[in-house]
């Protein structure tokens, strides 16, 4: 009786279309889940060679503990599943980089900076929801940067050329300021344990900012006054 009946449902199957074309769903998933793969790949090549041409006197690292940190976050997060890593530079010029995929950089004058726990908090947390939001791939994109990019990407890596490769490095270094910072830092307080206490630590801290590093240079996070601004109007959930 079951020979029969798990007979009858392979003929089943057999005579039906492909669930790609006859759902197009299941299409449009699986379209998602390649970008996805292909974001991975490409923040993975571009961490690649940025440790590649990093100076070799300075000090970078992957930390373990803000990597975990991280990851924890991203649970609240509709994009769990992305590889998130933090590397550290040694470095006093409070800086934080998002790549594509889950690799955030920070340096270690930033994390100075975040003098509490809710403070790191909400750097991790707003650039785990600069990925959430894909914002990296749109600057990318919005960049011209995609397919030169991509093209890397499908060539054998002995065929790759590190020039081009540092070029849209640099671009997209260059351009990070373009990001919407001011979404990230409202979306991102939302995925800690306590967003009102985030909020808070988030505008301490970039008040502090203001004080010390905007007035002569502005900070490659955008305009700390807005964003600060933002945070403090911000309606959270009671």
């Amino acid at each position: 009786m079951k020979k029969s009946i798990v007979l009858v449902l392979a003929l089943i199957c057999l005579s039906l279309p492909p669930a790609s074309a006859a759902n197009p769903v299941v299409s449009y998933f699986t379209r998602l889940l390649d970008e996805t793969r292909a974001e991975i790949a490409i923040g993975e090549l571009m961490r690649d060679q940025f440790l590649t041409d990093f100076p070799e006197f300075i000090k970078i690292a992957s930390d373990t503990e803000l990597s975990e940190r991280m990851r924890q976050l991203a649970e609240n997060s509709t994009r769990a599943e992305l590889k998130y890593n933090v590397l550290v530079i040694n470095s006093d010029i409070p800086d934080e980089i998002p790549l594509p995929g889950g690799t955030l950089i920070l340096t270690s004058g930033l994390l100075t900076a975040a003098t509490r726990e809710e403070q790191r908090d909400f750097i991790l947390a707003r650039n785990i929801m600069h990925m959430v939001l894909k914002h990296p791939m749109k600057l990318i994109k919005s960049e011209g940067l995609y397919p030169t990019v991509l093209n890397q990407l499908k060539t054998r890596p002995e065929g790759r050329k590190p020039e081009v490769l540092r070029k849209v490095l640099r671009d997209y270094l260059r351009n990070i300021p373009k990001l919407d910072h001011k979404k990230a830092d409202l979306q991102g307080i939302l995925l800690t344990r306590s967003p009102e206490n985030t909020r808070s630590a988030a505008i301490e801290m970039l008040k502090s900012f203001t004080i010390r590093i905007w007035p002569v240079l502005t900070w490659d996070t955008g305009d700390l006054p807005a964003r600060i601004a933002e945070l403090e109007k911000l309606k959270l959930p009671e």
